[in-house]
């Protein structure tokens, strides 16, 4: 709790929480992002979609098929949207990627290897990764 008001001092956040159950009570809040870990994922999907919002998960969605399976389940009988944030699906490197496997230029996929790096930032530098 201490932690939450402090962050709300700090960045100007009007209304916070520290509950969910609070902050599903409140009429003014439309919709829910869940930026959690995913191990608490389902249980607060699970009172999400009982309160009657949408939901905006972060990835992964759940910690395995059934858990994923059981959200979707939940959204969907309660006629609610449940979003999953693959955003970078939308990026334009993404886009061009999918557009090339569709045309079959590559022939057939059986596996991908990718590896992101970056050299390490000189050790003087401030180097704030988030």
């Amino acid at each position: 709790r201490a932690r939450a008001q402090d962050y709300a001092q700090r960045h100007g956040v009007a209304r916070w929480y520290s509950d969910v159950a609070d902050l599903l009570a409140d009429d003014e809040v439309d919709a829910v992002y869940v930026a959690t870990p995913p191990g608490s994922h389902l249980e607060i999907a699970k009172q999400v979609a009982a309160s009657g919002k949408p939901c905006y998960m972060e990835k992964p969605m759940a910690r395995n098929l059934a858990e994923s399976e059981h959200m979707a389940r939940l959204f969907q009988d309660a006629g609610l949207p449940l979003f999953v944030a693959y955003y970078r699906r939308s990026y334009p490197r993404f886009v061009r990627l999918k557009a090339l496997l569709d045309s079959g230029r590559l022939g057939e996929l059986s596996a991908v290897n990718y590896m992101l790096t970056r050299p390490p930032p000189p050790a003087d530098a401030t180097y704030a990764w988030r």
